[in-house]
């Protein structure tokens, strides 16, 4: 079998790159079709990738931004751990209203193409009690409790 460890690299790269700038507006999230499968799930509360866009695209003010740290990749298991550094930007005036560091342990597959997605995804956050209180403030949720988004999924 032949190694998939340059191409998860780029594939990483791409995908960071565009759910930062296009995977949070309506007119150009379509474009993340080309990184998640299907039957995308994220941690216990998103279980399709339709969910997943309709919560990205439920913060219309804020806009994240993804910086890659590192990766680790697992190509036996076809997973993907990595570091990054996540803003949450004010769009109206470009203001970081928080920064905050996530481990994201993400599951890939392979479609019938031949190509890479994203099956699922774990997210860990800092453990900062000021920074996930901030980070509930921001995108409306209650610390503790379910957001809006995944009220009554779980």
């Amino acid at each position: 079998m032949r190694s998939r460890y340059y191409e998860i690299v780029r594939f990483m790269n791409e995908y960071v790159k565009a759910y930062s700038e296009y995977g949070q507006v309506v007119d150009t999230h379509s474009v993340m079709d080309k990184f998640y499968a299907p039957e995308l799930a994220f941690d216990d509360h998103i279980t399709s990738r339709e969910q997943w866009y309709e919560s990205c695209l439920s913060h219309t003010g804020i806009q994240d931004k993804l910086t890659l740290d590192h990766l680790f990749i697992d190509e036996k298991q076809n997973e993907v751990g990595a570091l990054l550094t996540a803003r949450a930007i004010q769009r109206s005036t470009g203001e970081v209203l928080l920064e905050i560091k996530m481990n994201t342990l993400y599951n890939l597959a392979i479609d019938d193409s031949g190509e890479l997605k994203i099956k699922k995804a774990r997210v860990f956050l800092e453990t900062n009690p000021q920074k996930a209180t901030k980070l509930c403030e921001i995108y409306g949720m209650e610390f503790g409790k379910p957001d809006s988004n995944t009220a009554g999924n779980e």
